[in-house]
Parts: C-alpha cells; sequence; structure tokens
C-alpha cells in the first residue's frame, strides 16, 4: 500500500450513487500526544477527530502522571498523564480548534467494592451552559490478576483502567468554544485522558432499490431482540443480490450474524447500532470462506466484561475473503474488534475505530493472505493491537498500513507471529502497557517460522517497552523473538523512528539465532535504558542508525561476546560501542525533552546481583526435543511452556549460555504448577564449561522431587563455580519418559 487510503470510500464497497454524500470523509489530523504532531510525520491514520489531552487543557483537578508503573492511572494514560476531579466543580475544559457536534471521552472511574458495577454523572458545560451529563460506568474496566485478566477484585494487581463513552451535542459548535468536563454530582473521582471531537455527518440515508431490515422485524428501539430478524434480512440480501440497508437505532442482538456474498451498509456509525450480549458479524470458516461481503457505516457494541478465550464474542470474526471490505465500523466492548481464522485470501480492513477490547484489536489467524488493513485508529486493547499469528499455515503478503495503536494493555501494539513476506508501514504506535513492545517479529505461540522477507518501513513508536513482570528486564519499542526456532527470515527495518522507549530501543531474545535483520536509517531519540539489548546471537546490519538521550551510560547490552554481529554500514551515530555492557539491570533514566527530564517512576522492583537470573532469554539449546516443547521454553520465564526431551531415549541435556563467565552459586527448576502435573522425580546432573566444548561436573547424578504442593519447584544449591555454560543431564523421569522443565533459574547467590 503505497498511498494514503482515500476519503471516499463507496466505490469500493459497491453503494449506489444516492448515498455518496452521506459518505464522505473529513479527516481532520490527530494530535500526538505530549508531543510534537510532527513526530507523526504523516503516518498513522487520518481519523474524523481532533484528539486533545486533557492534561493540556485548562483545569482545577489534577494533572497526574508522567508514570510508566504498570497498573496506575497514569500510566495506562495516553502520553502517560491525565487529570484526576475530585470533589464537586472541579473541571477539565477544552478550547475548540475546529468545529465539533460530537465528543468520545477516554475516563476511568474507580472500582466498586466486591467488583460491583456502578455509574457516575459527568456533566458537559458548552461556553458556561450546561448540555447534558455523560454516564460513566467501571462496567467494562477494572480488571484483576493474571491472564486472562478477570473483574474479580481478589485476583490482585488492576489493570485495563479506562473506558470511553460518546455523545452527540445537538447542534455543531464553533472553532473557539470552550466545552468544559466538570463533577456536578458524582461521589467518586473521575480521570479524564483525553476528549475526540469530531463534525458527525448527517444520517446516511437508505440505498435506491436496497432492502432494510426494518422491514424484517428488526426493531431500532431495542426493545424486542433483532438477531433473527437481520439474519433473516441477509440471507434474503444475499439471495437478491440487493444493498441491506440498517437504518438509525440501537438494534439488540445477541448472537451471530452470519454473512456471505452481501452488503450491510448503516446510517453511519453514530447512528445505526448492534448491541448486545455476544454481538457479533461472522463469515463462515474455512474450506468453505464467505466472500464478497460488503460491511459499512455502523456500530457493534458488545457486553462483553472479562476475558475469556474460549467465548465467541468478538465484533467480527470467521472467515472474509474474496474481495470483502470491512469499512467505517465501530466496535467496541468485544472481546476481540476482528478476529479472523484462515485460510483465505483477499480481504480490505479500513476506516475502523476499535474500542476497549478484552483481546486484541484484530488478529489474522492461520493462512490468511493478500488482507489490507488501513487507517484504522484502535485504542485501549486487551492484548497485541493488530496482529498476525501464522499457526499451521502461514499468513502471507498482507500488509498493516497507516493504523494508529494506541494503548495495548497486555502485550504489543503490532505483532508478527511468523509467515511470510507481510508488510508493516506508516503506522502510528504508543504507549505499550505491559509483557510486549510497540512492533514485534516472533517465531512465538508454535507459528509456521519466519521466511520470506517483511518490511518494517516508516512506522513511528512513540512511548513503547516495558518492563516485563515474569522477566525482570525491559521488552523493546522493536523487538525480535526466536523462541521456537531460528528467526532468520529477511527483516528489512527503515525510515522508522523509535522515540522515548520506556526501556530499550531495539532487542534481540529467547532462544535460537535472530538474524537477517537489516536497519536502515532507524532514528532513536530517547530510551529508558539501552539502544540495543541484545540477549540471543545472530547478526544484523545497521546503516544511517542514529541515536540520542539513551538512558543507560553504554548504549548496547550484550552478554553475548562474538555470538552476535553487528554489520555497520555508513550513517550510524549515537550507540555503537565494542565493549558492551553486562551485568544488573540498571532502573531506567528518562532524558527524552518530551519528558521533561527524569521525572518518571522507576519499576517497584529493579533487578541487581545477586538476585537476577541469569539464564532468563539466554540462548538455550538441548540435546533433542518432543513436538513444540522446544528449550526456549525453558528460559522464557514462563511457567507454564516446557521443555520436554525426546521420549524413550535417556540421557538427554539442556543447556543454556550465560553469556560470558559467571559466578554461579543457585539454581530453580520448575514445572508447571498445574494439577494436570502430578508429582514425580527427576535424576540429573549439573555440569559447566567456560568455552561450550569441554564440561565438568558441577554437581553428581541425584533425584529431585517435584510436588505440586510445593509448587512444582526444586532449589538446588551449587558449590561456588564459575560458568559461561551450564548443562543438566536427565537420566530418568518417574513421571514421563523424558526430560522436563518449564523454567531454569540461575543465581549468583
Amino acid at each position: 500500500m503505497s498511498a494514503h487510503p482515500t476519503p471516499l470510500r463507496a466505490a469500493a464497497l459497491g453503494i449506489g450513487a444516492a448515498a455518496l454524500a452521506g459518505l464522505a470523509f473529513t479527516a481532520i489530523p490527530q494530535t500526538i500526544p505530549t508531543a510534537s504532531a510532527a513526530i507523526a510525520g504523516g503516518r498513522g491514520a487520518t481519523v474524523p477527530f481532533t484528539e486533545y489531552e486533557a492534561e493540556s487543557a485548562a483545569t482545577n483537578g489534577s494533572v497526574i502522571g508522567m508514570d510508566r508503573t504498570a497498573g496506575t492511572l497514569a500510566s495506562e494514560a495516553s502520553g502517560r498523564k491525565a487529570v484526576t476531579l475530585s470533589g464537586n466543580g472541579k473541571y477539565v475544559e477544552f478550547t475548540l480548534t475546529a468545529p465539533a457536534n460530537a465528543v468520545t471521552v477516554h475516563y476511568s472511574v474507580p472500582d466498586a467494592a466486591g467488583g460491583a458495577n456502578y455509574t457516575s454523572p459527568l456533566a458537559v458545560y458548552v461556553n458556561g451552559a450546561k448540555n447534558q451529563d455523560l454516564t460513566l460506568t467501571n462496567k467494562y474496566s477494572w480488571y484483576y490478576g493474571s491472564y486472562p485478566f478477570t473483574n474479580d477484585p481478589g485476583q490482585g494487581k488492576q489493570h485495563h483502567l479506562y473506558d470511553d463513552v460518546r455523545a452527540m451535542f445537538g447542534s455543531t459548535l464553533a472553532q473557539g468554544t470552550r466545552v468544559r468536563l466538570q463533577l456536578d454530582a458524582s461521589s467518586v473521582p473521575v480521570t479524564v485522558d483525553t476528549a475526540d471531537f469530531e463534525s458527525v455527518a448527517a444520517p446516511i440515508g437508505q440505498p435506491a432499490g436496497s432492502l432494510s431490515v426494518t422491514s424484517y422485524g428488526a426493531d431500532p428501539s431495542g426493545a424486542a431482540d433483532s438477531g433473527q430478524a437481520i439474519t433473516n434480512a441477509v440471507n434474503s440480501a444475499s439471495a437478491q443480490g440487493k444493498v441491506l440497508y440498517i437504518p438509525p437505532g440501537t438494534y439488540t442482538v445477541n448472537q451471530h450474524i452470519i454473512v456471505n456474498n452481501v452488503t450491510v451498509q448503516g446510517a453511519g456509525q453514530w447512528y445505526s447500532v448492534l448491541h448486545g450480549l455476544g454481538v457479533g458479524v461472522y463469515g463462515n470458516y474455512a474450506p468453505n470462506p464467505s466472500g464478497n461481503v460488503k460491511l459499512s457505516d455502523f456500530a457493534i457494541m458488545g457486553e462483553t466484561v472479562e476475558r475469556n478465550d474460549g467465548d465467541q464474542v468478538n465484533a467480527i470474526g470467521g472467515a472474509l475473503g474474496g474481495g470483502s471490505v470491512v469499512a467505517d465500523i465501530w466496535m467496541q466492548h468485544t472481546k476481540c474488534g476482528l478476529w479472523l481464522d484462515g485460510p483465505f485470501d483477499g480481504l480490505t480492513v479500513r476506516d475502523n475505530r476499535i474500542l476497549d477490547m478484552t483481546a486484541d484489536g484484530l488478529n489474522l489467524h492461520n493462512g490468511i493472505s493478500h488482507v489490507t488493513v488501513t487507517n484504522n485508529f484502535l485504542r485501549n486493547l486487551g492484548d497485541d493491537g493488530l496482529a498476525m499469528w501464522s499457526e499451521q499455515n502461514a499468513d502471507h503478503d498482507n500488509t498493516f498500513s497507516f493504523n494508529t495503536v494506541e494503548l495495548p494493555i497486555l502485550a504489543n501494539n503490532i505483532a508478527l507471529y511468523g509467515g511470510r513476506d507481510n508488510s508493516v508501514t506508516d503506522n502510528l504506535l504508543s504507549d505499550t502497557q505491559t509483557q510486549g513492545g510497540g512492533l514485534h517479529v516472533a517465531n512465538r505461540f508454535n507459528a509456521v517460522l519466519l521466511a520470506g522477507t517483511t518490511t518494517l518501513a516508516r512506522n513511528t513508536l512513540v512511548r513503547t517497552g516495558v518492563l516485563d513482570p515474569n522477566w525482570q528486564f525491559g521488552v523493546g519499542a522493536l523487538w525480535f523473538d526466536a523462541q521456537n526456532g531460528a528467526l532468520n527470515g529477511t527483516v528489512n527495518v527503515s525510515d522508522t523512528d523509535l522515540i522515548d522507549s520506556s526501556y530499550e530501543a531495539i532487542q534481540t531474545v529467547e532462544g535460537s539465532t535472530v538474524s537477517n535483520l537489516n536497519f536502515t536509517n532507524v532514528r532513536i531519540d530517547g530510551t529508558g535504558t539501552f539502544a540495543l539489548q541484545l540477549q540471543t546471537g545472530g547478526s544484523a546490519t545497521f546503516a544511517g542508525v542514529t541515536a540520542a538521550h539513551v538512558g543507560a551510560s553504554n548504549p548496547i547490552y550484550s552478554c553475548l561476546g562474538s555470538a552476535f554481529t553487528i554489520n555497520q554500514g555508513a550513517g550510524n551515530s549515537g550507540w555503537y560501542t565494542s565493549t558492551p555492557y553486562c551485568g544488573p539491570w540498571p532502573a531506567p533514566n528518562y532524558t527524552y525533552p518530551g519528558d521533561g527530564g527524569t521525572t518518571t517512576t522507576p519499576p517497584t522492583t529493579t533487578t541487581t546481583e545477586p538476585n537476577a537470573n541469569l539464564a532468563a532469554g539466554k540462548p538455550v539449546s538441548a540435546s533433542g526435543s518432543t513436538q513444540v516443547y522446544g528449550p526456549g521454553n525453558a528460559v522464557d520465564s514462563d511457567a507454564a511452556s516446557y521443555w520436554e526431551s525426546a521420549n524413550n531415549a535417556f540421557p538427554q541435556w539442556i543447556q543454556v549460555d550465560l553469556g560470558s563467565t559467571r559466578t554461579v552459586g543457585r539454581m530453580v527448576l520448575r514445572l508447571p504448577p498445574s494439577s494436570a502435573w502430578g508429582a514425580r522425580t527427576q535424576t540429573l546432573s549439573v555440569s559447566g564449561s567456560t568455552d561450550g566444548s569441554s564440561f565438568s561436573t558441577v554437581l553428581g547424578s541425584a533425584g529431585y522431587r517435584f510436588d505440586p504442593a510445593t509448587g512444582n519447584s526444586v532449589t538446588i544449591p551449587v558449590p561456588a563455580t564459575s560458568q559461561r555454560y551450564l548443562r543438566l543431564t536427565f537420566t530418568g523421569n518417574t513421571g514421563w519418559p523424558a526430560g522436563q522443565l518449564s523454567d531454569w533459574q540461575v543465581y549468583q547467590s
């Protein structure tokens, strides 16, 4: 996709000329949180609203942030700042820079005792006169605990603290109008993050010759369930080859609407709404996927209040190929915006808004090809914003372009898991929250290994990357993971800006080698720690790569020695050193000018020797493994994944490279702490080496008991020894005829 998407979309959707006027799209560039709009450089979605930051508006409330501590109101806000209104009369007031007749407010209200749902009013004043009350709720926010997140406060630490509410003013407000959001009657504080003001066009009228869902009994008042009526209308429109129109209204739909060879058009995202528990529009699955489906100009509003990966509660799902188009759909409060299952070929997804999901914004799963995902705006996602997951079959020849992805609460803004010949171009990504980075390319989740040429070009990443709570080290803004096998497909990264990265800018990590990376004209400006963090062997070429405001005193972290090769071309500056740092993980140091210096709270846990797990993310190998249970699973700090050796073939070994000769005093070995893993005794010995070829015994063979009652964990004191390579050799297992290990931790003392 070399050109920016055009604002008029009627022709591609097969909509009649009578509706053209209603489809006109007035693009207003969004503002970039806490940074100059010049940062975006024409990247990201062109959206029909202007996004205003609350902390930059007039207020008598309390500005919170900047903060990057996971699970805080400031950290989960756009730009890591927001305004908390506590007490009646507190307000935040925006002055419009363009006319608007509608607003979407990104906000948070506290959770209720016991996890109960409640609502709270927020008054809207226009030039001093009250216009209306917005109804805020905690129903769709405040999840707790570990993945999958639930709405049970008893599960521990909070996540996903914000939600969105939208409203129209009843008239168009002129440029210069003051719009105040004020607490008049709320007994709880309200935190305002952003306000998106826009001019919503009049409703699109019914196209000539089309059918209407109301003619088949659909109820626009929402009083009756319209699921079967809309299904009947879809089937009739498909059979007659006519457009199906959804008039203005809110239609209760508590089921999937199955579509194939049909055009469904609403009166606009703000007017035609499908709402309900389990609401979704789905195509038929492979091997007979739906084709020639055109969906446009309506909203899908779900009622998903926690994440359950077994529930099919996505806004759009199934398989939609054969020239299908999904455009101008507002998706909110479902599990995923679009979770599409292949194999299928040929789809365009554009000009959509995807907000407040409990999982991915969009995932192309299993052998999907020739899909263009462009000019979409995504915010507050529960997992990856945009993802391609090549499970079983390779996703290929797909493009993610000109999208804006803000605030993924878990995982990455954009991720590619395996596949071949895919492109990610001209996107704007910001404010990653936990267990991910801005842009991720990986052989993970049992994906078909990366092949061909992957193109990452002209993307801007702002405040992406995080402190991973399991690894206890940073995840890069741009990171590459070889957990399930060598990542050696060609990856070309060009004309990319990594701005104010929370930890390192670029990272390689886990499992096997990462090679064939080519970085050209990449600007690193602001990192909490390193410019490069190299944690697995391989190679990369750098030309025109510059770095400034690097937080760590040494710009490269690596304990790999010669195992990773840096090939330098012309034009590099500010990041290279021939003697990388290898030692305790430093607390981040933010010097990017947009942060105002070192104002960000460091992580609550700073990993320093002797408490650092020396094996986490280090190169690992084994004598053999079974199926997908590769050796990388033993050092990924994920207790649920595990290495299993070849079966019925003792002895078997697993080996880790600590990167340099280190003092070792203790190891912790774990198996998955599941009731399905009964108690067992594994017999093993420990040997070590400083060169990887000559090994000596560190601990002789002994039996170690793994018991679910104690977390399936064994701590092994090691006589003080200095080794670079450690090897565990398994000769027996009373629970399974193989060596098994989910987490191998190595400590100095």
